[in-house]
């Protein structure tokens, strides 16, 4: 008899070692990294910073013509040509203006005509090409001619001020009125001309942009001459 109750406490002592070191292995497992959400940027993705010379639309599998003019304001998907060998000071050098509320198309026109828009090379070293999809996140962002390190600020105000330290008085007139307000872009306003900053990674075969961010040129606050003593 006791030679039965001590086979069986081996027993239930052999499971247990057997169950424990099942469990400790399976805690041990390499987990899943989290699935980004769409839109974020994440510390994987690529980053492509430069002049927007070609947009052209990408059509749905199975989209006629018909289907597309009939749906006009459905979300698209676009495949934007950037072309990374134009810097943000030499575009912007004769970008910047006091008008910091262009329409998309204006602005576009106007960075179409720069010098490092028209002159940079363009090659298949230079040129990135990536796809911004209905759920691809688009901001606009404000800096000066001299910031080329920051992500830039909300607003033209926010850009001078990252300059000075403070918010100078033209600025602090332009925000009691609506219409001084800036222009924000949308997708549909992604045109050859804008600089952009697009953060981006391979999906289905494609190089998908999560965020792409529209910088816009503001000028250089001014630096007021203080009065020379007497």
């Amino acid at each position: 008899m006791s030679q039965r109750v001590h086979g069986w406490m081996v027993a239930v002592a052999a499971t247990a070692l057997v169950v424990s070191t099942w469990g400790t292995a399976w805690s041990q497992q390499p987990k899943a990294p989290p699935t980004p959400a769409a839109g974020s940027a994440t510390s994987t993705d690529e980053l492509a910073s430069g002049v927007i010379v070609k947009v052209e639309p990408v059509e749905k599998s199975g989209s006629t013509a018909a289907s597309v003019k009939k749906e006009p304001l459905a979300p698209r998907t676009y495949r934007l040509t950037i072309n990374t060998a134009a810097v943000w000071r030499d575009w912007a050098r004769d970008q910047a203006t006091e008008n910091d509320n262009q329409s998309p198309k204006q602005a576009a026109a106007r960075g179409a005509k720069s010098v490092a828009t028209q002159g940079e090379p363009r090659t298949k070293e230079t040129l990135v090409v990536v796809e911004v999809a209905p759920e691809t996140k688009i901001e606009t962002r404000f800096r000066t001619l001299s910031d080329e390190t920051t992500k830039g600020a909300r607003s033209p105000a926010g850009a001078r001020e990252h300059v000075t330290g403070t918010k100078s008085k033209r600025d602090s007139e332009n925000a009691k009125h609506a219409s001084a307000k800036p222009v924000h872009f949308a997708a549909s306003d992604l045109l050859p001309g804008l600089f952009v900053e697009a953060n981006f990674h391979r999906r289905s075969g494609a190089e998908r942009a999560t965020t792409v961010t529209v910088i816009r040129p503001v000028s250089e606050p001014t630096v007021t001459e203080q009065p020379r003593g007497k």
